[in-house]
């Protein structure tokens, strides 16, 4: 079955999702979010975009011509955006998205028809040391207002049950960050999803997250 052409990172909130998908960005046939506040380039620091002064890594899905990639699914319910759909239609030949996303796999799988890759980090206490205090789109409502304690551990392990449930070959899964920087694993990630690898841009997201292991 024909696929579309974005790369889905399933990640919890606070498992470091945008690094991960910072990573996967080095790949030359994946397009960056290359607005200015982003970083021009995956391995350069983000600016001026909400809860920047609590990750470096963090980034909107917004490109240097200002045009963006509409929030959706969780994002979309937390912002209180009206669904939108993606516009494949931007990219090039053999192009790729990536969109960062921490709900149900399930619903996932069906609303992006795209590649997979599931994060099983089981770390809920970094979702309470990071997450917990960031706001969410325009609303600018903090996640710890909307969940209490116990809904977001619900919420937290729902999420996980679901990548156990709908996770399938077709995916590819790691545990965490880590993982993908080891050489190898991010190489058998970019063969089986078809991606174009660049060793000087991977070395550069590497260094990058390596030199700020505090966000």
């Amino acid at each position: 079955m024909k696929t579309n052409p974005i790369i889905v990172v399933n990640a919890l909130m606070g498992s470091k999702g945008h690094q991960i998908a910072r990573l996967i960005a080095s790949c030359s046939n994946v397009r960056w979010y290359d607005h200015h506040w982003n970083g021009a380039n995956p391995w350069e620091p983000c600016s001026h975009i909400l809860n920047h002064e609590y990750s470096k890594y963090h980034f909107d899905r917004r490109f240097s011509d200002n045009s963006t990639i509409p929030p959706v699914l969780d994002f979309a319910e937390r912002s209180n955006h009206e669904p939108q759909k993606i516009p494949y239609d931007i990219l090039g030949k053999d192009e790729k998205l990536i969109y960062v996303t921490h709900g149900d796999l399930g619903e996932s799988r069906d609303f992006f028809n795209g590649k997979h890759l599931v994060v099983f980090d089981k770390d809920i206490k970094r979702f309470f040391e990071t997450s917990w205090k960031y706001k969410v789109g325009k609303t600018r409502t903090l996640i710890s207002e909307l969940y209490t304690v116990a809904e977001a551990k619900a919420m937290l392990k729902g999420v996980l049950d679901s990548y156990t449930t709908h996770l399938s070959g077709d995916d590819f899964a790691i545990h965490s960050v880590e993982d993908l920087l080891n050489i190898d694993m991010f190489k058998m990630l970019c063969s089986k999803f078809k991606l174009d690898f660049d060793k000087n841009a991977y070395n550069k997201v590497c260094k990058f997250i390596n030199e700020n292991r505090n966000n």
